[in-house]
């Protein structure tokens, strides 16, 4: 009777011990959320920092991962960043409200959301991961499996020029994962991104010095962009425009990361640059439409009165970006000429480096 008394007991521990795992935390999973297999709990942390746009910092070195003997609940940097290791994303975004960010009258909320998520991935992904590895765009543009970053560790230098890299090849990435990008040919896709990668990086950078209350560009870890060695070889003035000229005009107009995010994806959309075929014209013509129609909106609900010229004037930012830009890239090539001893990664040379 004893062995038949124990048997409900050792069903359950059994059972238990069969269930799926949450491949954030190793407790029991309940199924798949936003796409991996992860306990409730994991499932609404990563609802929650998404939504609420939170950020943590790991108090160990960003190692948490390495040490398998560390629990992830303790650090929720590191949690978040294992969720979108294995590719955590918010996919029916129009379901869900997010509060004290847009007028609750705006329309465009899933877009918003959308486009501020990738952003802020972006922007999480430059601070705490890296690859080393040397892609050329075209290589990026054909391979299918997309990230193959890696957790940084606390020891790791990166140089000015490995900084840009590691931008541009966040951006690309970002770019690539935009579902109508499955519509267009290779070969358009390499025009829109070795036209945009580089504008995106300056705007991005802009907006990092306004959260960082500085007058110029500095690199994520919080280091200068020119050497002694590039100050004593070039004008200090065309210098000085290429880390500033931007970052003043995104200071004046106080940017916010609304209007960054909707600006980023509304300037990629560009279907005047050559050469693209029709159908991605008018692909990309239908996206920017997009893209402007729900930042329109958002000023005039936003500025009300003052919406309209607030919109001009963010458009108006383009115009900074491409000469921000441009110079940028004529630095760069200068720097390949005159400095051969500094090696520059594929993707940088093939989007920086005016031909």
């Amino acid at each position: 009777m004893e062995d038949i008394d124990e048997l409900p007991s050792l069903a359950m521990e059994l059972s238990t011990s069969n269930a799926p795992k949450c491949t954030i935390c190793g407790r029991d999973a309940s199924c798949h959320n936003y796409g991996v297999l992860s306990c409730n709990a994991c499932k609404m942390f990563f609802r929650r920092v998404v939504i609420e746009q939170l950020t943590y910092h790991c108090k160990k070195w960003n190692m948490c991962l390495e040490n398998s003997g560390q629990p992830i609940l303790q650090c929720k940097a590191c949690r978040f960043e294992k969720c979108l290791q294995l590719g955590m994303t918010l996919g029916q975004l129009e379901k869900i409200q997010l509060p004290d960010l847009i007028h609750p009258d705006f329309k465009s909320d899933s877009l918003i959301k959308n486009v501020m998520f990738l952003n802020s991935t972006k922007r999480f992904k430059l601070c705490n991961f890296y690859t080393s590895e040397d892609p050329t765009l075209e290589d990026m543009v054909q391979r299918t499996k997309r990230s193959r970053m890696k957790r940084k560790t606390g020891k790791q230098v990166i140089s000015v020029e490995e900084w840009s890299f590691q931008a541009i090849y966040i951006a690309v990435e970002m770019f690539l994962s935009l579902d109508f990008m499955n519509s267009i040919e290779n070969d358009d896709k390499i025009v829109l991104l070795r036209n945009f990668s580089s504008k995106s990086m300056q705007l991005d950078s802009a907006m990092r010095s306004l959260n960082a209350k500085v007058d110029r560009v500095i690199t994520p870890d919080g280091n200068e962009v020119y050497s002694d060695l590039l100050l004593a070889m070039f004008s200090i003035d065309f210098l000085n425009s290429i880390r500033s000229s931007l970052v003043v005009r995104v200071e004046e107009l106080k940017v916010t990361e609304q209007e960054h995010a909707l600006l980023n994806f509304l300037l990629f959309c560009n279907p005047a640059i050559h050469p693209l075929s029709e159908r991605t014209r008018r692909l990309l013509a239908t996206r920017q439409k997009s893209y402007s129609s729900a930042l329109l909106q958002y000023c005039l609900l936003t500025y009300q009165q003052s919406g309209p010229s607030r919109f001009a004037d963010l458009l108006s930012l383009s115009h900074v970006i491409n000469k921000t830009s441009e110079d940028a890239n004529s630095l760069t090539t200068l720097c390949q000429m005159y400095m051969p001893q500094v090696k520059l990664k594929k993707l940088l040379i093939d989007i920086c480096i005016n031909v």
